[in-house]
């Protein structure tokens, strides 16, 4: 009997196809690299060896400029990779790329898949599903308790806010009653000046990419720390 798509698939190239169908149906080498082959003596170019098998042999992906120096290119799936992706239950639509977001994205995917591996039943929320029924729509939402009743709002942030943005969010944040925001940073440089610009508030959790995934990788867990611990490391008066 022949083999079925999905069958001819490794368990990491299902996992990939899912989070890029999660993601508009692109992914880039950078997140790769920090994913799926982190820890690996060169995750860059065994991802990239990787995808070039799935673009060539297999017909499922395909490289579209980015318009940018880094990347130059996505990893973007192919009608091919579309319907694969149909074979895990997920439906893709049509690719939507602007390199303003395009590291912003790459981060977001990274924090997704670390989540993930830390037991998270993260997902996506998409503005015109969310907005309608919420004050505020997060990048990434999981619970805190897995049932539904204690949700945790993830902004990735990579460039700083005006300090009043900041609050109104948060107010909105208030307002659909989270248990818990988890502001996730391209680095602890970006962490130390951009959290000194969040509102106080005992909900707010900060961790950079660099911590979250060394965290995870040792023990599981996410260790992001609390504002107080934040305010007594970089020394801001509240």
């Amino acid at each position: 009997m022949a083999k079925t798509s999905t069958e001819i698939l490794s368990d990491r190239d299902k996992d990939i196809l899912l989070m890029m169908a999660e993601f508009g149906g692109k992914t880039f080498t950078p997140v790769l690299e920090r994913t799926y082959w982190e820890g690996n003596k060169m995750p860059a170019q065994q991802a990239r060896d990787r995808v070039q098998k799935l673009i060539k042999k297999y017909k499922l992906l395909r490289l579209v400029q980015t318009g940018l120096m880094k990347p130059r290119n996505a990893i973007a799936m192919t009608e091919n990779g579309k319907k694969y992706a149909e074979e895990l239950g997920i439906e893709v639509g049509n690719l939507f790329l602007s390199p303003v977001t395009i590291w912003h994205g790459i981060y977001e995917q990274i924090t997704w898949y670390w989540l993930r591996r830390a037991g998270r039943d993260v997902s996506r929320t998409i503005v015109k599903k969310w907005a309608g029924s919420h004050k505020h729509t997060p990048d990434l939402l999981y619970f805190h308790n897995g049932d539904g009743s204690k949700p945790v709002y993830v902004e990735v942030e990579t460039s700083a806010k005006d300090k009043n943005r900041y609050i109104s969010i948060f107010q909105k944040m208030n307002a659909d009653k989270i248990y818990r925001a988890l502001y996730v940073f391209e680095n602890e440089k970006r962490m130390n000046v951009i959290g000194s610009k969040l509102p106080i508030s005992d909900k707010i959790m900060m961790i950079d990419i660099d911590n979250l995934i060394s965290n995870i990788v040792k023990d599981g867990k996410i260790g992001a720390i609390s504002q107080d611990e934040f305010i007594k490391k970089i020394g801001v008066k509240k």
